[in-house]
């Protein structure tokens, strides 16, 4: 009978039970990025057993040979790349202890642009998602079919992110699962905010309760670590990417017994206006789940969270000039007119008072589809769109007065997600909906509709005109279509640009610098008179000449005007110049000089010439 050691039947099992473990390590969630900034990336995973944390990258997908790592074992991973350059393309990959657990051709990010550069942004943008829903797939489903092959910058959740508790499962089942398989999550950086679901399993709605998953599953920038005013609190914050300043709200939590996160004197309201005061960024869009506007699933009028929110939160975006709001919560898509001043019922709001623009915004070449203008030199707001797009996942439910009497367009029947583009000075919005059409689209454009002087410089050979935006253009003097327009006048010109629509209108006068010499301004006896001569060498900008007489004891008088010789007021070669007068024999002494006058009305004198009666001339 074969006898057995005790010993080396405990440690063949030991190595087993290794040898198992490292075959089936795997990534259960993520990878998902975090916390982007210009110079650092974090990466967060999810294994189902214990390993070691690795990320490898590079800007080639075959040769990452940068990398960085934590040798803990652990199943919740976080690694932070760092001394990134911007806006540079890294592919990576993620390994435990027994090697590459994940990568693919998929597996790269774009580290963030410059900090308020004009960067083109794209964002993605949508509420109430993770319910696990067959909407939800077709919403995803359809954004990625629209970005195609570009790159999505920033992934903003509106809250409600995983139905119906918020528990750690539900966000693995109905968000994580759903959306990790495709290359979004590995790509695109998510900043989240908190809705009422995220806070269900506390019943007292205390914020970064201990229990509550939402705060453990994501980072944020608590301290300022990607611009704005440090939070010190995971509930809200803000960053900065290229030139937008991002703020993210809590609209649910409690931060003491009776005191919202909206009341006046709590310290997200107080941080939320300190952190817009000191906001440099050209646009600023806000993002909450509870909309101050609605009548969709949710009723603005009676829920007193939307209530108060509009009371207390909304003059402080309008005072620090806020673009953009993005919420949740109402199973709709609504998106406002652009408004200022309504704090009260939706009965109250008057679009003569509270609307800044007739237009829908639309910019589509419909009719009254001009794009939204701000000009951010104002000291006041002129106003700002609410979009509610909590149909991430489901639609539906609508109050008796749907829709709100503040909507541009209004939409109850489509799941959908937004899209926003934002480069330099434009806005772009598109709401998608869950079948791939564009139900909903607006524009915004900054700074534009400029009056503009320059000056033609005598050492300039052209001038460069930009247009204020970018679009389409349409420059009246030579119907090129091209952005900007090289010009050469030779006198002052006003020069116009439209877009297609006629929506926007730039208007540059050049001025033309004069620019002049004189030379060899002499006196000559003739048989016919005194010859008076001069010779210039170039011309920019002259209207005429004045021959300028002064007998012994008057003052300087205009005898003639002499208009220029020089086609379209503009020469740079020798032009000649003869006026022939009579010196009457009385006349002792006589002074003449030449006065020169350009298009502006300014007038240039040459050096005094003198002739006796007897015609000796002197200097």
């Amino acid at each position: 009978m074969m006898k057995y050691n005790v010993l080396s039947i405990k440690y063949f099992f030991v190595i087993m039970m290794f040898t198992t473990q490292a075959f089936t390590q795997k990534i259960v969630r993520g990878p998902y990025l975090q916390m982007a900034t210009p110079t650092s990336m974090m990466i967060r995973w999810r294994t189902d057993l214990a390993t070691s944390s690795k990320i490898n990258f590079g800007n080639n997908t075959n040769s990452l040979n940068l990398s960085i790592s934590d040798n803990s074992l652990k199943t919740e991973h976080q690694i932070t790349l760092d001394k990134l350059k911007p806006s540079t393309k890294y592919f990576y990959n993620i390994e435990g202890n027994n090697g590459v657990l994940q990568g693919d051709a998929d597996n790269f990010f774009i580290s963030s642009p410059p900090v308020g550069s004009g960067q083109t942004v794209k964002i993605w943008a949508l509420g109430d998602m993770g319910m696990g829903t067959e909407t939800q797939s077709k919403v995803y489903q359809q954004y990625l079919k629209f970005a195609g092959n570009n790159y999505t910058n920033i992934w903003l959740l509106l809250g409600d992110n995983a139905y119906a508790q918020g528990y750690d499962w539900e966000y693995q089942q109905r968000f994580f699962e759903y959306y990790q398989t495709e290359r979004l999550m590995k790509q695109t950086v998510i900043f989240p905010s908190p809705g009422n679901h995220d806070y269900t399993p506390t019943t007292n709605r205390v914020i970064e309760d201990p229990i509550l998953d939402y705060f453990k599953i994501f980072t944020m920038p608590t301290n300022g670590e990607i611009g704005g005013v440090p939070s010190k609190s995971k509930a809200y914050y803000s960053y900065n990417y290229a030139n937008i300043h991002f703020v993210s709200l809590d609209s649910y939590g409690i931060e003491a017994l009776d005191k919202y996160l909206y009341s006046p004197d709590s310290k997200q309201m107080k941080w939320l206006e300190e952190d817009l005061k000191a906001n440099k960024q050209k646009w600023t869009i806000v993002y909450w789940h509870h909309p101050p506007y609605t009548m969709g699933s949710h009723n603005s009028d009676t829920e007193i969270d939307l209530k108060t929110i509009r009371e207390t939160v909304v003059p402080i975006l309008e005072k620090y000039k806020v673009d953009l709001v993005l919420n949740g919560h109402s199973h709709n898509y609504e998106r406002s007119q652009k408004i200022k001043g309504h704090y009260g019922l939706e009965n109250t709001y008057n679009p003569k008072v509270h609307g800044f623009s007739s237009s829908n915004g639309r910019y589509d070449n419909s009719p009254n589809s001009c794009p939204y203008i701000t000009d951010s030199k104002s000291p006041e707001s002129q106003g700002i769109i609410y979009v509610v797009n909590g149909c991430g996942a489901a639609n539906g439910g609508i109050q008796s007065t749907f829709p709100h009497d503040a909507m541009v367009y209004s939409n109850n029947k489509d799941g959908g997600s937004l899209f926003l583009e934002v480069s330099e000075n434009r806005l772009e919005a598109n709401f998608i909906a869950a079948d791939g059409s564009i139900k909903d689209q607006f524009s915004i454009f900054k700074d534009v509709n400029r009056k503009t002087e320059l000056k033609f410089e005598a050492n300039q050979k052209s001038v460069i005109l930009p247009a204020s935006w970018a679009g389409t253009y349409n420059w009246q003097h030579d119907n090129s279509k091209n952005e900007v327009a090289v010009v050469t006048p030779s006198v002052t010109t006003k020069y116009i640009v439209q877009d297609d629509q006629k929506c926007l209108q730039d208007e540059f006068t050049v001025k033309v610098a004069t620019t002049y010499k004189l030379q060899d301004f002499n006196l000559t006896v003739t048989k016919s008179g005194l010859a008076i001569d001069w010779l210039t060498t170039q011309e920019r900008g002259i209207v005429h000449f004045e021959i300028q007489k002064k007998s012994q004891g008057g003052d300087f008088k205009t005898i003639t005007v002499i208009p220029t010789k020089a086609k379209n007021q503009f020469s740079d070669k020798n032009i000649f110049y003869r006026y022939l007068d009579y010196v009457k024999s009385e006349e002792q002494s006589v002074n003449y000089r030449i006065k020169t006058t350009d298009n502006e009305g300014v007038s240039y004198y040459s050096n005094v010439k003198s002739v006796n009666t007897v015609l000796n001339i002197k200097d």
